[in-house]
């Protein structure tokens, strides 16, 4: 795992996980995306750092993207 980035927000009264992931490859290749599941052997070091507000996702009518807003 080479980065992985996102928050944790309320959605639909349910805490639910944002996360964006970049994976090295043997090959040296990369690949990234949303994190939706994973694995890690042996060990993983995670830092996680509060945000100054809660966060909370809300449907925008315009666009119907699920967006950020800290509460």
């Amino acid at each position: 795992m080479l980065s992985l980035i996102g928050n944790e927000a309320q959605h639909r009264g349910q805490p639910a996980v944002h996360a964006h992931v970049v994976v090295g490859k043997g090959d040296g290749t990369a690949h990234g995306g949303h994190l939706l599941e994973a694995h890690v052997r042996p060990t993983l070091e995670v830092i996680v750092v509060e945000a100054p507000h809660h966060l909370r996702r809300e449907t925008d009518e315009a666009s119907g993207l699920a967006k950020l807003k800290a509460v």
